[in-house]
């Protein structure tokens, strides 16, 4: 009696293990558009020139640092000022030496 239950039970489970996986679609579970869109706004940005990252949202503010032409930024907020101003808040890989750092910074890109 053990031995048939045993067999009924592997029988059972490789009955399931090879049904499954053909609902499943070639390449697995796909992804919807706005999943993909979602990913593809976190993607960073290449610089086109060089700029400086400010402590704040001013242009009286200090500079944190020069950011060259070609390094990837995350933008993290996007920010209208009073004045008519559009200002990012991102996230840029610095390099000080031989090691990286991200630093968070703002960027004025004009009026609106």
């Amino acid at each position: 009696m053990n031995l048939l239950s045993t067999f009924i039970v592997w029988t059972w489970l490789l009955g399931i293990a090879l049904v499954v996986p053909t609902t499943l679609p070639a390449g697995g579970a796909q992804k919807s558009n706005i999943q993909q869109r979602e990913k593809n706004t976190i993607s960073p940005i290449i610089a086109l020139k060089e700029f400086n990252l400010l402590s704040s949202a001013s242009n009286n503010s200090s500079v944190l640092t020069s950011v060259k032409a070609g390094t990837p930024v995350n933008i993290l907020k996007v920010w209208h000022s009073n004045d008519g101003c559009k200002w990012l808040l991102v996230n840029v890989l610095n390099q000080d030496f031989y090691q990286f750092f991200y630093k968070k910074g703002w960027v004025n890109i004009g009026n609106f």
